[in-house]
């Protein structure tokens, strides 16, 4: 819905899309880092999308910021989508090639009068940013050289910049969502924004609809940190009279224990994951399982997700990487794997193993159930490669010092140079057991100084299959080595005594002198925060009652009232919160609240969107904003000042839909807080 310059209302302004369009997907990396897991997801699910479809699946390489370009990232990006199986129809895209027809884009609006050159110098502009931070409102270009009269001038020396005209008044500009349904921001939050820099350059927004439109992408399947530039660029697509695609935001990948995930702070690329011992058959069926679903079904091939993947089986809300479940379902795969096809894998990382590839083949089965990844594989096969004497295990050496240890060694090294039968572990059980017997020995006094010395472990696959992979000749080299006394031993880690425990509370009912200058937002705490468990309210409509970890010995309980806005599945355990920690406990329809999960909320409290905490935030890192100190409260005082009734009224999200105090950011160690779609609205 728009508003026209005329004062008419437009209903639908963006061209929907035909459904007997050809589908048309693309994965559209910038080259400036490696592929990380969540880029890796986002192309799995376009290339799935497209494959259900019968459509094609393009890989387009954004490479026109020159300045955080790097070659060896996109050549990396490539590698690590043949890695993972995901293969692109047609060339690869480069958007720099692209750069004329961009220019040309930008001239045509220009001539139609749907953009315009813009003189505003930086200070200028600057100007009206502090005067807006003044008057604490989103700071918006406010359309100086949009309708200049026909005798106009330009200023001399100034090289302008090319801003499209986006539309005025009161509407909305909106679109239904394939992943998070209808999404609409206001025309006002929606400036006239750059498309053309003043050295001719493309911006990020005009280069990403022209490519789309000249490639003929029928469905625009993202992250959900792209819906904010959506609107932007569907105000390009209207100017230029051009059939939008449907977009479908997919929620972001969350750490479920806090680790970092985005491309910028730390993440692991696809191909490491190659060298982490991951099949890519695991990879895909894992990642499809983030944030999308069919029915009950966890383990599935790339050819029955193909045939099953929709963009209505998406979930709204983050999905949490779990390594625990991927550990579970690569070793699924590598149960399923060839043994050849293991040999290769194995090798190559580990070209130690390469002499030693018949004995690996040999024992593939003992392996496979010791391994949920390929370096697990690799160590479980250390028996087989490692050089005589073997280094032996502090605990398993225990049973190899002792003269009967000794003693027992020497006897089966003479029982098995004497034997000439099947080397087969059929054939070693009863000739072992005889000797046992004759000893009158146990099992287990014979098989534990064997597998140390066999082995140089207290834990190994069977003792005969171990013998029979290892063959007769090592076997008993092995045990006169034992015999002899010539394996070094490894010593145990000793176990560190932990850290005294903090008391918390002490400290916090202590409290600490408040400085008379301590900015007001600094009194208060809020932190990055996990839902651990939800249900709702017993006995209130409007409440979920949650358990949140913010970093403390014991979760937090805590009553949100957001029954109306989400549902349990998006308001499910995994998910990031942001929280405020130093209230005083609350009951909430008998329900003791100790804390507040911030949302933020239009005037009239009919829409809501919980804040987005970025992934790779960590639960219990305090939230914070660049350039202000300041000890948090203890909960008493920071209820007797009032704290939170003073922060509160300049605690709004932007144009750009993050969150700020007085216009400035709210900050995580992996980047600022936001909204999904709210921009200038009140936060609470």
């Amino acid at each position: 819905v728009m508003t026209g310059r005329m004062g008419f209302t437009i209903h639908a302004w963006v061209k929907m899309v035909p459904p007997i369009r050809p589908v048309i997907t693309r994965f559209a990396p910038s080259p400036t880092g490696y592929l990380h897991i969540g880029g890796a997801r986002t192309a799995l699910f376009c290339y799935l999308f497209a494959r259900h479809h019968g459509g094609q699946f393009k890989l387009r390489i954004e490479d026109t910021d020159a300045d955080r370009h790097d070659e060896d990232a996109a050549t990396a990006i490539v590698q690590g989508m043949e890695w993972l199986g995901v293969k692109h129809d047609g060339d690869i895209v480069r958007q720099s090639s692209n750069k004329a027809r961009h220019q040309e884009v930008a001239a045509q609006l220009i001539k139609d009068g749907k953009a315009y050159y813009c003189y505003a110098s930086k200070e200028e502009l600057d100007a009206g940013r502090v005067e807006a931070e003044k008057n604490k409102v989103p700071y918006r270009y406010p359309g100086t050289f949009r309708n200049v009269p026909a005798d106009f001038k330009p200023p001399a020396g100034v090289e302008p910049v090319v801003r499209i005209k986006t539309p005025e008044g009161e509407g909305v500009i909106g679109w239904d969502d394939q992943v998070q349904g209808h999404i609409e921001f206001p025309n006002k939050d929606i400036d006239d924004f750059i498309i053309l820099r003043a050295d001719g350059s493309p911006t990020y927004l005009l280069a990403v609809v022209v490519d789309d439109h000249d490639m003929d992408i029928s469905h625009v399947i993202r992250g959900s940190d792209h819906i904010s530039n959506t609107p932007r660029q569907l105000a390009i697509y209207n100017n230029m009279g051009w059939e939008a695609p449907a977009f479908g935001h997919i929620p972001l990948i969350h750490g479920a224990d806090g680790q970092k995930l985005s491309k910028r702070h730390g993440a692991t690329g696809a191909q490491e994951y190659e060298a982490l011992g991951y099949l890519p058959e695991a990879m895909r069926n894992y990642l499809a399982r983030l944030s999308w679903a069919h029915g009950n079904d966890e383990i599935f091939s790339t050819e029955q997700a193909c045939e099953w993947f929709e963009l209505s089986g998406c979930s709204k809300s983050a999905s949490c990487f779990d390594f625990d479940k991927l550990n579970d379902l690569n070793m699924h795969y590598i149960k399923e794997a060839a043994p050849e096809r293991l040999l290769k894998l194995v090798t190559k990382f580990n070209p130690e193993c390469i002499p030693f590839a018949d004995k690996i083949n040999l024992a593939v089965d003992m392996l496979k159930p010791r391994a949920n990844t390929m370096v697990q594989y690799r160590l479980a096969a250390d028996f087989i490669v490692a050089a005589r004497p073997l280094t032996v295990e502090e605990k398993a050496a225990k049973s190899t010092a002792t003269d009967a240890g000794k003693e027992i060694m020497g006897g089966i090294k003479e029982c098995l140079a004497a034997y000439s039968g099947e080397w087969t572990p059929a054939a070693l059980e009863p000739l072992i057991n005889k000797f046992a017997e004759e000893k009158g020995l146990k099992l287990g006094q014979v098989a534990s100084p064997m597998r140390a010395s066999l082995t140089g472990s207290s834990a190994s696959p069977g003792i005969y299959e171990v013998m029979w992979v290892l063959g007769k000749d090592e076997v008993c080299g092995r045990l006169q080595d034992s015999i002899e006394g010539k394996n070094p031993i490894k010593a145990e880690p000793k176990k560190e005594a932990p850290p005294p425990k903090e008391d918390k509370k002490a400290k916090a009912a202590k409290g600490t002198p408040v400085p008379s200058d301590q900015v007001e937002f600094t009194k208060l705490e809020i932190k990055v925060g996990r839902l651990t468990k939800t249900w709702a309210h017993p006995e209130s409509e409007k409440l979920f009652c949650e358990e949140i970890d913010v970093g403390e010995e014991t979760v937090r309980s805590v009553a949100s009232g957001l029954r109306a806005f989400y549902t349990e599945e998006q308001f499910a355990p995994g998910r990031l919160v942001a929280v405020v920690t130093n209230l005083k406990p609350a009951k909430m329809a008998g329900f003791e609240s100790a804390g507040m999960v911030l949302a933020a909320s239009n005037d009239d409290h009919t829409k809501v969107e919980l804040i987005e905490v970025p992934e790779g935030a960590k639960p219990g890192e305090r939230i914070f904003i660049e350039g202000l100190e300041g000890d948090a409260l203890a909960p008493n005082q920071c209820a007797k000042k009032n704290v939170l009734k003073n922060v509160l009224p300049d605690l709004k999200t932007d144009a750009g839909c993050i969150v700020g105090w007085q216009g400035k950011p709210l900050m995580t160690s992996a980047g600022p807080l936001r909204t999904l779609t709210m921009a200038g609205v009140s936060v609470g």
